[in-house]
C-alpha cells in the first residue's frame, strides 16, 4: 500500500522511524498513521503519529522525551554535574538508574558537595561490565518470578559490609542482583563465594551465572 509519507528510515531529531503501527495497535484510533521509532537514548518501538515527525502540525517530535527529563532532572537533582556530562552517555536511563542507586541508597556517599566524585562513580559503573551484565539480565526478566522485591534489580552492594568495617567507597561497590545482595546479607564477598561453594548453592539470579 502506498502511504502519502514515507518515513521508514528518516532520522527526526533523535528518532529513528523504522515502520508503521498497525492499525489495531495504535494508542487512539484516528485516521492519522503512527510509526515506531528508536530514540538515541535506548528507547525503543516508541509509536509517534505522523504529523508529529513530517512538522506538518503544530508540534515536531524528536526524542522520546529524554531531553525534557533530561532538564527536569539537571534543576531537581542535588548531584553537581551538568548537561555536557550527562550527554555523553547514550543511554540515560541507565545513567539515571545509577544515579538512584549511588545517591539514594541510605549509606552511600553524599555527592551533594563532591562533582568530582559522583562523575568518577557514575562513569566508572556506567562501563563497568559487571554492571552491564546485571543491568540487562533485569531488563529481560523485569516481569519474572516478581514478588514483593524486583529480585533481577541491579542492587548495590559492599564488597565488605559497612557493619564489618566496610569503606564507603567505589572500591568497596559492586552490583549484584537484589536476589543474591539478599542472600548474602552482612557475609564478606569472599565470605559468601566460600559459603556456596561449600553448600552447593546456586541460582540463576548469582552473579558467576548471569556472567
Amino acid at each position: 500500500m502506498a502511504y502519502k509519507y514515507n518515513l521508514e528510515n528518516k532520522k527526526v531529531g533523535k528518532l529513528l522511524v523504522k515502520t508503521l503501527v498497525p492499525k489495531e495497535l495504535r494508542p487512539t484510533q484516528t485516521h492519522g498513521n503512527y510509526w515506531y521509532c528508536d530514540c538515541d537514548c535506548g528507547n525503543k518501538d516508541i509509536m509517534v503519529p505522523t504529523s508529529y515527525l513530517t512538522g506538518n502540525g503544530n508540534y515536531t517530535q524528536t526524542s522520546c522525551g529524554c531531553d525534557r527529563k533530561k532538564k527536569a532532572f539537571l534543576t531537581t537533582t542535588n548531584a553537581k554535574t551538568n548537561e555536557d556530562f550527562i550527554n555523553q552517555f547514550d543511554d540515560f536511563e541507565k545513567y539515571l538508574f545509577l544515579h538512584k542507586q549511588l545517591t539514594h541508597n541510605e549509606g552511600t556517599r553524599n555527592y551533594k558537595y563532591n562533582q568530582k566524585d559522583y562523575e568518577h562513580d557514575i562513569k566508572y559503573f556506567y562501563y563497568n561490565k559487571q554492571f552491564e551484565k546485571i543491568y540487562n539480565f533485569w531488563l529481560n526478566n523485569k516481569d519474572k518470578d516478581k514478588t514483593f522485591y524486583d529480585l533481577a534489580k541491579p542492587s548495590l552492594d559492599h564488597i565488605i559490609p559497612k557493619s564489618r568495617g566496610g569503606e564507603e567507597n567505589y572500591t568497596n561497590f559492586q552490583f549484584l542482583t537484589v536476589f543474591e545482595n539478599l542472600a548474602k546479607r552482612d557475609m564478606t564477598w569472599e565470605e559468601w563465594q566460600e559459603f556456596k561453594k561449600r553448600t552447593h548453592t546456586s541460582s540463576d539470579y548469582f552473579l558467576e551465572n548471569i556472567l
